[in-house]
């Protein structure tokens, strides 16, 4: 059965070529963008009406406290996300707008905040590739080596970013940790703390007492 299963699929695959491919533009739909309701609507609204940059960013950030409960702090998950889709959609029809870049970065932490490190890493190296005056443009870039170590465990990238936020940055308030998140990657807390305790007593710490 599995032999007739792939001859068949063959076959079907040959048709298809010889008639040119399969035509699937009478029933190819474009998925429109979601509807964004709560308090970023006035925001997502301004924006499809073709408002600036700084108009569509203020209403963005007047509004950033609703996506976490102000009692007891926990997110909303479904503002976290018309936020975090509204400041995207910003950024992408204005991608050298710096004015565009502080609800990114905010988006960037909110998605990570939902557990979804590898967004986070894609919108803080946007943030970095597309907004260098931006203020926060040197965290952007810690923050993507950050999320790399921490969240996707992949320390060759990791160890990648952390070495250009360094040779870009070296003055950055960031700079100061970043030598030893470099000299840890990779190390369980265990064997962290192991060193500083050898570090504190002035020691290697494969030295045993």
């Amino acid at each position: 059965m599995r032999t007739i299963s792939y001859f068949f699929a063959f076959t079907l695959s040959l048709f298809l070529v010889a008639c040119g491919g399969a035509d699937t533009t009478a029933t190819a739909v474009e998925e429109a963008p979601r509807v964004i309701t709560g308090a970023f609507a006035p925001a997502a609204q301004a924006l499809d009406k073709g408002a600036s940059a700084a108009e569509v960013g203020g209403l963005l950030m007047q509004k950033f406290s609703s996506i976490s409960d102000e009692a007891t702090g926990a997110l909303n998950m479904e503002e976290s996300r018309n936020f975090a889709e509204t400041a995207q959609r910003l950024a992408d029809k204005y991608p050298a707008d710096t004015l565009a870049a502080l609800p990114l970065y905010r988006a960037a932490e909110v998605v990570r905040a939902m557990n979804d490190p590898k967004r986070a890493a894609m919108i803080y190296e946007q943030i970095h590739n597309n907004y260098p005056t931006f203020s926060k443009a040197p965290e952007a870039l810690f923050m993507l080596g950050f999320t790399y170590d921490e969240d996707l465990n992949s320390l060759d990238k990791a160890k990648e970013i952390y070495e250009k936020f360094l040779k870009l940055y070296p003055e950055n308030v960031f700079a100061k940790a970043t030598p030893m998140l470099l000299e840890n990657l990779g190390k369980t807390d265990e064997e962290i703390l192991k060193n500083l305790e050898a570090k504190a007593a002035g020691s290697s710490p494969d030295v045993k007492n």
